[in-house]
């Protein structure tokens, strides 16, 4: 145990910086004048040639109990959100975070018995694979994603989009298009589902606005959206090594390079 304490002690601070809290044995003589005199050795020294412990191994263990743990927090945290309000809906955006949020909400159950409603918006400016990697997950996990887009177009349609809004809004008026490709469609979409409670993938690592959210946000006074945020204290690191440990299926441009996908 001592040699265990004395090697991580070492990783922490540097074998030199860690002399007065190692453990040491001492020997005591006497002069000839009769003055004790004694002198210190530390256990460290005893320990120099030995393999202390596996760091590999532990750097993997570790990394197993966080995941288990982050694991069991969220799925506790969609619990509430899913069995205490009437209507929870999930945004899904398909990033690394919400893939992650998709599983766990399969492997509860939630989204086969449509407990929780998962919510798509197309903005009709997506990556090609991404609508794609939406089949493909709701064929894999047996849900239907409720999908919306810009009012007054056929979900799909982006010829009927083009003619109605033009092709280059987003060069033309960025805030136009925001408004109608993202802000509109959306709000549309929680208000049609009835949603009393967003479950949404926002970390703590997303930026200063969002460093110190909880996994729950009252709705505000009056009214309003609950928020269930189950992977808030998850690191992007975190959210990968859990796709890989289930081999949790992912957007195809993962493993292009594309850390987000917009």
């Amino acid at each position: 145990m001592k040699a265990y304490a004395a090697a991580v002690a070492t990783v922490l601070f540097g074998a030199s910086a860690i002399t007065a809290f190692a453990p040491s044995a001492s020997i005591t003589t006497r002069t000839n004048g009769g003055v004790a005199n004694t002198k210190y050795s530390s256990a460290l020294g005893m320990a120099d040639d030995e393999k202390v412990f596996d760091q590999e191994a532990y750097i993997a263990e570790s990394k197993e109990m966080r995941l288990k743990y982050l694991e069991e927090q969220a799925m506790f945290s969609l619990k509430i959100a899913v069995e205490n309000y009437g209507n929870a809906v999930f945004p899904n955006a398909m990033i690394a975070g919400d893939v992650v949020i998709t599983h766990l909400l399969h492997r509860m159950g939630y989204l086969k018995d449509g407990a929780a409603k998962v919510m798509v918006v197309d903005t009709f400016h997506l990556f090609p694979e991404t609508m794609d990697f939406l089949r493909e997950i709701e064929e894999f996990y047996g849900f239907k994603a409720e999908v919306f887009c810009a009012e007054g177009v056929p979900v799909g349609d982006k010829a009927g989009y083009d003619a109605k809004y033009g092709a280059n809004l987003w060069k033309e008026d960025i805030e136009q298009y925001d408004k109608v490709c993202k802000v509109e469609p959306f709000q549309r979409g929680l208000k049609t589902l009835n949603t009393d409670c967003m479950i949404n993938g926002r970390t703590r690592w997303q930026g200063f606005e969002r460093a110190w959210i909880d996994q729950f946000e009252n709705a505000p006074i009056g009214g309003g959206l609950a928020k269930c945020n189950p992977i808030a204290y998850w690191t992007l690191e975190d959210t990968f090594d859990y796709i890989a440990k289930y081999e949790v299926p992912h957007h195809p441009l993962h493993a292009q390079g594309y850390p987000s996908i917009g």
